[in-house]
């Protein structure tokens, strides 16, 4: 099967079923290009950095981990090359024109990683963050001319991908995952506390006690369904509840 043909069987596969799950995605490209790991992450920005969504990787376990337990610091020159980018983002162009990068990437050379491929950005609410990095298989000689030829059909099917998994979300929200019927207090109080404000703070800014401003809190976690205030934020922030002051 050709490249090209199986850019229209996935597509078939994509468009015929409402949701098919990043398992499946990740199988159907990984078995139709030369495709090595795929890494799909979503992501809610906060005061503090990021809160994690969703986060597939076919990539080895301890390297996803070492991210996760490091907070994904070490690596933040990379992901604001990616995550600023309104447009996909090759590999190799990117280190060329970003020596920030370098010694990170190299340093994922060392580990025997191929730092040949592209990370493709996909649309979100704001204040949110979504791309899917695909890795090649392919050395750098040959990568330009695949590229040229495929990474528009990767923008296309990982659009589709991540709108499934977007409307995935709504429809859980729909039956019943969230409530999101809050209060025009709430919601200030919430949009403070995404910008890091203090109780002391809130109830100075919106001219109410502490007490109250806790309220109002409790009232929107329970709403939410979440357990903390950093949970109800990210909650309210996902669903694009709350202004931004």
């Amino acid at each position: 099967m050709t490249d090209q043909r199986a850019y229209f069987d996935l597509l078939d596969v994509m468009e015929g079923e409402q949701h098919i799950g990043y398992k499946r995605f990740f199988a159907l490209m990984r078995g139709s290009f030369d495709i090595a790991n795929l890494l799909y992450l979503d992501a809610d920005l906060t005061p503090s950095g990021m809160s994690i969504h969703r986060l597939h990787s076919t990539a080895p376990d301890r390297i996803i981990n070492e991210w996760l337990n490091r907070d994904f610091s070490h690596i933040a020159p990379i992901l604001n090359t990616f995550t600023n980018a309104v447009r996909p983002v090759d590999w190799l162009s990117a280190r060329k024109i970003n020596p920030q990068i370098e010694p990170h990437l190299t340093a994922f050379e060392r580990r025997g990683m191929n730092i040949v491929g592209v990370t493709l950005p996909l649309a979100t609410p704001m204040r949110r963050l979504a791309f899917l990095a695909i890795q090649s298989t392919l050395p750098a000689s040959e990568w330009a001319a695949y590229s040229r030829c495929h990474v528009r059909d990767f923008q296309h099917l990982a659009n589709l991908f991540h709108a499934g998994e977007i409307e995935s979300d709504m429809r859980r929200g729909r039956s019943g995952g969230v409530h999101t019927e809050l209060t025009n207090r709430e919601t200030e109080v919430l949009g403070w506390a995404a910008a890091g404000k203090s109780y002391w703070e809130i109830a100075h800014i919106l001219g109410i006690t502490e007490r109250t401003v806790r309220f109002f809190m409790t009232n929107a976690r329970r709403k939410l369904n979440v357990v903390s205030n950093a949970q109800a934020v990210a909650q309210a922030v996902r669903h694009d509840l709350i202004p931004t002051f």
